[in-house]
């Protein structure tokens, strides 16, 4: 099953051109967060479209724009993909109001995700801090569908508040193969559940680094104080990967825009270890 995942990571579309796609379901998942089930309208490119999680889309409404979209779902679904969009400018605002059957345009996909083929037999924890929960939902549910395949799974996300949490109604399902905590930076009367750093979460479950690997995704500023806290309980750069936050362009290392000091985030990114980017000061801000 691991061999069929590592050949998802080649995809054969080409790079430079976009494909027409339609929505087949559009739900509000938190304020100003949009989920999106679209399949493309060709039934060729459908049977053969592949990625691999932690990779991204350049996502376009014709007229009004393109930016780069992490594809949410599993690279083991067929037939269809899903996205997360958080409204912020004018693409994502009219991508908020599409429905079911508008047209949407795909290139891509693009970049280096993470490398779950070669973590069979290992523990998995995922690490997320807000709208970063959407590429790890895809690798938690690749994981998830192929259980016999991975140990332990551990779900860590943090919201700046309860409404903000993401895909909560996919917990229970997650809880079958391991743990889900979550924290809120504020909480309203009557929650129940933890409130401050998501650094706070790791006294709640107990992580081993012996046959472990991290995955983690979310803004910039959490990266400091997580990578700290892996550290203290013995986790080795070679076994924490972390999803840059960049906003690209062309997707391809020709606009130069996500570069950052020795490489192309698009291109050698977004999905790097920490032992690829030790030394590269800029990459982690």
């Amino acid at each position: 099953m691991l061999e069929e995942l590592r050949q998802k990571e080649r995809p054969v579309r080409n790079e430079y051109l976009p494909d027409r796609a339609r929505v087949l379901e559009m739900r509000e998942i938190a304020p100003g967060i949009n989920h999106f089930h679209l399949e493309f309208t060709d039934p060729e490119l459908r049977k053969r479209f592949s990625f691999c999680s932690g990779q991204f889309l350049q996502v376009s409404l014709l007229g009004i724009g393109e930016a780069p979209i992490s594809i949410c779902s599993p690279p083991t679904q067929s037939g269809s993909f899903e996205i997360c969009v958080r409204e912020a400018g004018n693409l994502t605002g009219a991508l908020s109001r599409l429905r079911q059957g508008d047209p949407v345009w795909i290139r891509g996909p693009y970049g280096q995700g993470f490398p779950l083929a070669d973590m069979g037999g290992q523990d998995l924890v995922f690490i997320a801090g807000g709208i970063g929960l959407a590429p790890l939902r895809s690798a938690i549910d690749c994981a998830v569908c192929l259980n016999e395949e991975f140990g332990n799974l551990t779900v860590l996300h943090g919201a700046r508040s309860p409404e903000q949490l993401l895909f909560t109604d996919e917990y229970d399902t997650w809880r079958r193969w391991g743990r889900v905590e979550t924290i809120v930076d504020r909480a309203p009367p009557g929650w129940k559940g933890h409130t401050g750093l998501i650094t706070s979460l790791f006294d709640e479950v107990d992580l081993k680094p012996a046959g472990t690997a991290v995955l983690i995704c979310g803004p910039p500023v959490m990266f400091a104080s997580i990578l700290g806290r892996l550290k203290e309980t013995g986790f080795d750069d070679s076994q924490i990967y972390v999803s840059l936050e960049r906003h690209m362009r062309c997707g391809i290392g020709k606009c130069e825009h996500c570069v950052v000091e020795s490489f192309y985030t698009c291109r050698q990114g977004p999905v790097l270890s920490i032992e690829q980017i030790r030394g590269v000061s800029s990459a982690l801000k």
